[in-house]
C-alpha cells in the first residue's frame, strides 16, 4: 500500500464511522480533527503534498481507538506503517 492508497483508506474509514472529512485550503493554518458541537469534522489541507496530509491524517486520527470499529485492523495498518515502507 503506497501513501496515496493509505491516505484514502484511513478517510474511507473515518468517514465510515462518522466523522465529517472537509478538505479544504487551509493556506498553512492548522487541519485535523475537531468538534463542531457533538459532529466530529477532519480537516485536511489540500495545500500539502500527499505525505503530508497523509502525517496529518495519521496524527488526528491516530489518537482515537479504533479497536472496536469493523475496520479497526485496516486502520491500524496504516497508523503504525512507517511512511518509508509506503
Amino acid at each position: 500500500m503506497n501513501t496515496l492508497e493509505a491516505l484514502e483508506t484511513m478517510l474511507a474509514i473515518a468517514q465510515g464511522e462518522g466523522i465529517e472529512v472537509r478538505s479544504e485550503w487551509l493556506s498553512g493554518v492548522r487541519g485535523g480533527l475537531v468538534r463542531l458541537g457533538s459532529k466530529a469534522v477532519l480537516f485536511v489541507d489540500q495545500a500539502l503534498t500527499v505525505p503530508e496530509q497523509f502525517e496529518q491524517v495519521r496524527g488526528a486520527l491516530g489518537a482515537l481507538d479504533w479497536s472496536q470499529t469493523p475496520r479497526g485492523d485496516q486502520m491500524a495498518v496504516c497508523l503504525t506503517k512507517p511512511t518509508s515502507e509506503r
